[in-house]
């Protein structure tokens, strides 16, 4: 069983000189939102399955259960907190003075 990263995106957000290269572009910022809110839905979808096969009875796996409700806690986590930063700032600039 294998464990896949949350996000790609992430590693790039830690690594400054590839950021660089990609925001002189100007669209990493709409990717990292898409890739954000497109894993936290899937993962979502992946702990529904899980669950929903543990309760059936298809299958007796109950720690890749628990490791898809923590992966689907931990993207919902990570969504919300980008949001919470989205909405910060979008009131910051509207504070400010022109």
């Amino acid at each position: 069983m294998s464990i896949n990263p949350i996000s790609s995106n992430i590693s790039s957000l830690l690594n400054p000189e590839a950021t660089k290269a990609v925001s002189d572009t100007g669209s990493v910022f709409s990717d990292i939102l898409t890739d954000t809110f497109n894993n936290a839905e899937a993962t979502d979808k992946a702990d529904k399955g899980s669950a929903l096969e543990l309760l059936s009875g298809t299958s007796d796996d109950m720690s890749a259960v628990l490791i898809d409700a923590e992966k689907a806690e931990i993207a919902l986590s990570l969504t919300l907190q980008i949001r919470n930063k989205v909405v910060d700032a979008y009131n910051e600039i509207m504070t400010m003075q022109v």
